[in-house]
């Protein structure tokens, strides 16, 4: 006859033994890629006909990340720059060659200023999983993970003088602006209309009115109308419609002055050929005001869009907090106990106690994946993939340990991504679509030694390794870069970063009363864990991480035979 007595003896002596011995990998069962459990399973088996049903919380926080060459650096920091521009926003490329052209500076960079942003991040996962016993070494079970993501993001914009050369229009200046615009450019493509004319007809006609001036400079009055064209073409490109003047030159800003300068440079080399009044009798629009935290997010309360989200942005979400609940991936496996050299019966255990069990599972894609526009949005799970793990316990009297050894490999998965340069940079470039993205390969080591204080309670310390691969992004479809010398144009496959290893160390305890119910000294067989984990090294790029996890073990005998 199997009842629960048996259970019980087993999972009773899993406390004195394996809980010496929680496995720092987790079930296999129980793995994530994204957020992979650990330190919250052993190798015992579970009985022919008995189900165990096991929930768990786990609270990850961290606000910074490992930094090459040693430390840390503010979580926030990967997307603090001291002058926003190009090498973030890419698209900008068009409005820099306007004003390079406006100054005659190549070498010039548009700026809009300096953004600090400080971040921390929270994940709260609760993995609920169902095992049944097959057979006394072969059990099956599912797992349902609930995830909850949210990181706080805060940025602080400096758009003075010290700091911008560029500035944001409002809404209400815009017309005024493409008004202003419009008039430059027109000016200056008449005037290098004109001059185009009589550079042409001049040689073959001298005595033409202008043409003294043009013959006796001819490479003079050629530049010069190359000149206006440029200018006429920059002013263009600064907006002639109020849908398209969104930036412009800061009034009070070096280069606006330089800007100005030119054009009364240019308007004089014009007028030594086409006459007084040639040229523009005003500058191109400038900024009245500073770059300011609502120029770069925008306004939600009346839909206005900021720079990150209007079309020289690409349409990026702004930097604000970002919450997320949904399922994780859920999966189904097996496990299958090895050997066993445990003691299970009335009488007294062999000095040393071993057993090795091994475990797969298949994960389904059913998390969401983190949005491709979002800056600081954190995904649920990594898809669809297999997992497998092993555990091995080893009791000595009162003392004892577990060796974990967990392998997890995702799938490919479509999900909506940056089709130009890495889809993982702090800011990705704003050319979206689908891509099929697989995650790394996560491995881990753990160890967890154990020490029995009671029947009941039991203390651990906990070491584990965990090495997570790089992510690959296959190569997109045919895609045209949205401007010309964008930053950033490569198009085709792509490795995001490199394998990573971070080492975490921790503690915590076992309490049960699974063997005392077996005798009669309980009125519920019931199993908690606690266990606390911190990072103590990681390649750059890794977050600084601390864990906390709680989880409950509750067993039912559903199949009783005689």
């Amino acid at each position: 006859m199997i009842t629960f007595g048996p259970m019980s003896s087993l999972a009773g002596i899993t406390l004195r033994a394996t809980a010496l011995a929680l496995v720092v990998a987790g079930s296999a069962v129980a793995q994530s890629a994204s957020t992979p459990l650990s330190h919250l399973d052993d190798a015992a088996p579970i009985p022919t006909g008995a189900l165990r049903f096991r929930i768990a919380t786990t609270w990850t926080r961290y606000d910074e990340r490992f930094a090459a060459g040693g430390g840390t650096t503010p979580l926030g920091a990967e997307l603090s720059v001291d002058s926003l521009g190009i090498a973030q926003l890419p698209l900008l490329s068009g409005v820099q060659s306007a004003v390079q052209a406006l100054a005659t500076d190549p070498t010039l960079r548009v700026s809009f200023g300096a953004v600090r942003v400080g971040s921390n991040a929270r994940i709260a996962t609760t993995p609920i999983s169902l095992e049944y016993g097959l057979t006394r070494r072969l059990s099956v079970g599912v797992l349902i993970p609930i995830v909850q993501t949210r990181r706080v993001a805060e940025a602080t914009v400096t758009g003075d003088a010290a700091h911008a050369n560029m500035g944001f229009l409002a809404l209400a200046v815009r017309g005024d602006a493409a008004r202003q615009n419009l008039a430059v450019a027109t000016a200056y493509q008449r005037a290098a209309d004109s001059l185009a004319t009589l550079v042409a007809q001049c040689p073959t006609r001298p005595a033409a009115a202008g043409c003294a001036a043009v013959n006796a400079n001819p490479a003079d009055a050629a530049a010069a109308r190359l000149l206006a064209l440029r200018f006429a073409q920059a002013a263009t490109v600064l907006g002639t419609t109020a849908s398209t003047a969104v930036v412009a030159p800061r009034a009070t800003s070096d280069l606006a002055t330089r800007i100005d300068a030119r054009r009364v440079q240019l308007n004089q080399q014009l007028q030594q050929y086409l006459g007084a009044g040639a040229g523009a009798t005003t500058s191109v629009f400038t900024a009245p005001y500073d770059f300011s935290y609502r120029d770069l997010q925008g306004d939600r309360a009346t839909g206005t869009l900021g720079l990150l989200g209007g079309p020289l942005g690409g349409g990026l979400d702004s930097i604000h907090t970002t919450e997320r609940i949904g399922f994780g991936d859920i999966a189904i496996g097996a496990r299958f106990l090895v050997f066993d050299r445990f003691q299970y019966g009335g009488a007294p255990p062999p000095r040393i106690q071993s057993r090795l069990i091994v475990g797969g599972a298949l994960r389904f894609a059913t998390s969401l994946a983190d949005s491709a526009q979002s800056l600081v949005d954190i995904a649920t799970g990594d898809g669809a993939g297999v997992d497998v793990s092993s555990a091995w316990d080893l009791i000595v009297g009162r003392v004892g340990g577990t060796v974990g050894v967990r392998y997890g490999k995702s799938f490919g998965r479509t999900v909506r991504a940056s089709l130009v340069g890495d889809p993982e940079a702090p800011f990705p470039f704003p050319s979206f679509g689908q891509r099929k993205r697989t995650a790394g390969d996560v491995f881990g080591l753990d160890v967890t030694p154990r020490y029995l204080i009671t029947e009941t309670l039991a203390l651990d310390a906990h070491y584990g390794l965990e090495r997570v691969g790089a992510t690959t992004y296959d190569s997109p479809d045919a895609v045209q870069p949205p401007c010309a010398n964008c930053v950033g144009a490569d198009v085709g496959s792509f490795t995001s970063g490199a394998s990573r290893t971070a080492q975490r160390l921790g503690w915590g305890f076992r309490y049960s009363t699974v063997d005392a119910y077996a005798r009669g000294r309980a009125p519920y067989p019931v199993q908690l864990a606690f266990v606390r984990l911190s990072t103590i090294s990681g390649d750059a790029g890794l977050p600084n991480l601390t864990r906390d996890q709680i989880e409950v073990r509750l067993f039912y005998q559903l199949l009783r035979r005689r």
